[in-house]
């Protein structure tokens, strides 16, 4: 669809590319009814440019991009009519924990709709035949970061975590490269600590997934698979990245989980000799 499009291609857009973009993301129900020139006076762009744009995103012309315009809408209206019920959080009568629950849970369908089953198994195809993993996260990303790696550790046997409380990530990535693979979470489109990190990585030939909010995060652009999640709440909602996660990890145990159970075996008596004090 038309978004997905213009979410995938983001990164590789001019500034006059990115101001049509923004303009249509923002306002698809209008700008489905104007025309080239329309669109082109409210992006601050010319008509020209419009068109090309459209020609950009693999369209044969503008009529056919509004055509898709025309799809995403009803699409969109679907959905709303899906979730009218659910999603009604200006309603005075709901308490704020059923407000949280419905934002919630458009996240999560958001996601679901956002990420095909063939991108979760081309990761799980990366993941398994990677030879070594390291998880990048910081700030608030630290968090699912963490968890990935916990618990891929217990299936896989090297996958490290990286955050910046140490600053010797970079120098560890130095003897990394082709047969590696990074995995980065980030809620911020401004480049960080695991952008540079995933960059770093990449020119070292590191394989990259990259979960994170959408497309116009900076490490999409460094992904050679990247699985977009919804995250709108007050501050981030981590509900829909921790689905991502079960979902990579139940994949990944069909398929090698019975050939670990040894190595699962072992986690079990360290929790029993080491954590499970009485």
């Amino acid at each position: 669809m038309l978004i997905d499009v213009i979410e995938k291609k983001y990164h590789e857009m001019s500034a006059g590319q990115r101001s049509i973009a923004d303009y249509i993301n923002g306002h698809l129900a209008e700008a489905v009814y104007m025309n080239a020139k329309e669109i082109s006076e409210k992006s601050g762009v010319s008509e020209s440019a419009v068109v090309r744009f459209s020609t950009f995103l693999g369209y044969n012309g503008f009529k056919e991009m509004q055509k898709s315009m025309q799809e995403e809408v009803k699409i969109k209206q679907t959905i709303s009519e899906r979730f009218i019920e659910a999603l009604t959080l200006e309603d005075e009568n709901l308490s704020d924990s059923m407000r949280v629950y419905n934002r919630t849970l458009k996240n999560i369908n958001d996601t679901l709709g956002d990420i095909l089953e063939s991108t979760y198994d081309s990761a799980v195809k990366q993941i398994r035949a990677a030879k070594r993993i390291g998880v990048v996260g910081t700030r608030v990303a630290v968090a699912p970061a963490l968890t990935l790696q916990i618990l891929l550790n217990q299936l896989l046997p090297d996958v490290q975590l990286f955050t910046p409380n140490f600053d010797t990530s970079f120098d560890m990535l130095q003897t990394w490269g082709g047969g590696d693979l990074l995995i980065g979470f980030s809620f911020m489109k401004a480049k960080n600590f695991t952008y540079d990190m995933l960059s770093y990585g990449k020119e070292k030939g590191c394989s990259i997934i990259s979960i994170c909010d959408n497309y116009r995060n900076s490490i999409a652009g460094l992904g050679d698979i990247v699985l977009p999640v919804r995250s709108e709440a007050t501050f981030v909602s981590f509900v829909p990245t921790m689905h991502v996660i079960d979902t990579l990890l139940f994949k990944l145990s069909r398929q090698i989980g019975k050939d670990n159970a040894d190595r699962l075996k072992g986690f079990d008596e360290i929790i029993n000799r080491f954590v499970n004090h009485q």
